[in-house]
């Protein structure tokens, strides 16, 4: 079974890229991807949403962490890096998000599910990267996953919540639709329990209008408690209006069903199905013939235990690709699109421990997509930048400076901080910011607003004088474009007599 996951690649490096070339007919360009340094975030990260939160024209990132009851924030440097992340508590156990304008003022919000405490939550975004305090609403129980999407044709984002019993431990299984008034705020849930299903939970959801009416319907998964249990079906929910849903269709579409989308994959108009197969390591194809007909599954190996899927053009040749995120062979995989409904597998990449969630966007503005995943067992994430990235890394003469004077005979002592760029991006050195004792100056002029190639440097004088007997403290921020910023390097001086 491990002869077919092929070259696992290890990440963690910010020089050198990884090419994959499938075999088979020749693609239409090499697929090339950069991997960034993994950036920390809370603890067991299960879910990711990408997004603008801070509106400075570049991408950023939020995961839910399930051990740690919080969401971090990354917010991006728009060259496919990101700063340290910061956290903020939501609640018990979440575990999925997901992001979207709720309250239509133009800025992104946040919609947090809490397996723990039976509801979400709804986080208002204040447009600076920060979110307005939670905002609760029952859903059932265990909520582990949700959708976005205009249910009822009234042209705000409505949602609909999967409630797993905390993936399927705790009955009873259902799932529930809360409908925006408009303003950011919800009526209340939908229940529509599941008591007939042999056991089985629901564990992803999909909207998407299958039947050109204008109105989304509703693609669910079904599994068993254990992951197994060979057993798992989707299950296609046609839109009644205002919110509400029909039973369409049940598809036997292969075993411990995880995570659904669906998109034209072959190029006739009408929105196919893929679903990823945990007990299989596989994802599972259905194309759809007409509305609500779909061909018998077809089966596409990817790694072990794929828990996330999603679709992009990754090779530039028009046709979407998938790419799943594979939680036990800690991967991703890839499956090259030729245009016509099949598709040709083109490796696996390495990212975190566990990887539980995914992303592909444009992180560094390049024309092309890169991916993130959400590591639960190694508490970061993972970047994967398309294309040849060029990163910048820096390099300070010293983390800390420390100073010595005599209060009997006062001298300006100085400093020269080195900054340095040693990677092979351009770094810019976006600010400088002094905290702390006034016993500290800096010339900020020298290094604020300098751009670095690779290989210069800034030198940032730091002075220190005061007449006051006893240790003095402060702080020194260089905020850059780097992996990892703000920079902190930490000032103290010392005055005898």
């Amino acid at each position: 079974m491990l002869g077919r996951v092929g070259r696992v690649f290890m990440a963690g490096t910010v020089c050198g890229a990884m090419v994959l070339v499938a075999a088979g007919p020749a693609l239409a360009q090499n697929l090339v991807f950069t991997p960034v340094l993994s950036a920390p975030v809370g603890a067991h990260p299960e879910g990711l949403a990408v997004g603008d939160f801070n509106e400075d024209g570049h991408l950023d990132i939020a995961t839910a962490n399930s051990d740690s009851d919080d969401v971090s924030v990354l917010l991006g440097n728009g060259n496919g890096t990101f700063r340290s992340g910061y956290s903020f508590g939501v609640g018990q156990s979440p575990m999925f998000l997901s992001t979207g304008d709720l309250d239509r003022d133009g800025t992104l919000d946040l919609v947090v599910a809490e397996t723990g405490a039976d509801r979400v939550v709804v986080l208002l975004g204040k447009g600076n990267g920060f979110f307005r305090k939670p905002v609760p609403y029952p859903t059932g129980k265990g909520p582990t996953f949700l959708a976005l999407g205009d249910v009822d044709g009234d042209e705000d984002q409505d949602m609909v919540v999967v409630n797993s019993g905390r993936f399927g431990h705790y009955p009873p299984f259902s799932w529930a639709v809360l409908l925006n008034n408009g303003d950011g705020t919800f009526a209340l849930a939908q229940h529509v329990e599941e008591q007939d299903r042999n056991g089985l939970f629901p564990t992803g959801a999909s909207l998407a209008d299958l039947d050109d009416d204008g109105l989304p319907d509703l693609t669910l998964t079904w599994s068993q408690p254990s992951w197994r249990t060979p057993n798992g079906y989707a299950s296609v929910l046609r839109n009644q209006g205002q919110g509400t849903f029909s039973a369409w269709r049940t598809i036997q579409a292969g075993f411990t069903l995880s995570a659904v989308t669906q998109t034209d994959v072959d190029a006739d108009g009408n929105l196919d199905l893929m679903v990823t197969s945990l007990f299989t390591d596989s994802v599972k194809l259905l194309l759809q013939l007409s509305p609500g007909q779909y061909t018998k599954p077809a089966n596409m190996e990817v790694g072990f235990s794929p828990v996330a899927l999603s679709y992009r053009d990754l090779d530039g040749d028009g046709y979407l690709d998938l790419i799943s995120t594979n939680r036990t062979s800690d991967s991703t995989s890839i499956l090259l699109g030729r245009g016509d409904g099949s598709f040709q597998p083109a490796g696996h990449y390495a990212v975190g421990k566990v990887p539980t969630a995914m992303g592909i966007e444009d992180f560094d503005h390049d024309g092309l997509p890169d991916i993130v995943t959400a590591n639960s067992g190694s508490d970061d994430v993972s970047i994967l930048l398309g294309g040849k990235a060029v990163i910048p890394s820096i390099s300070l003469s010293a983390e800390a400076v420390r100073f010595s004077a005599d209060a009997d005979a006062p001298a300006r002592r100085t400093h020269q901080l080195t900054v340095a760029n040693v990677g092979l991006g351009s770094l810019s050195i976006d600010d400088i910011v002094l905290e702390g004792s006034r016993a500290f100056s800096i010339e900020r002029e020298f290094c604020a607003g300098a751009t670095l190639a690779t290989g210069k440097f800034c030198a940032l004088p730091i002075h220190f004088e005061s007449t006051a007997p006893g240790r003095h403290q402060a702080l020194l921020r260089i905020f850059d474009n780097a992996p990892g910023g703000p920079r902190i390097v930490t000032l103290s001086g010392t005055v005898k007599g």
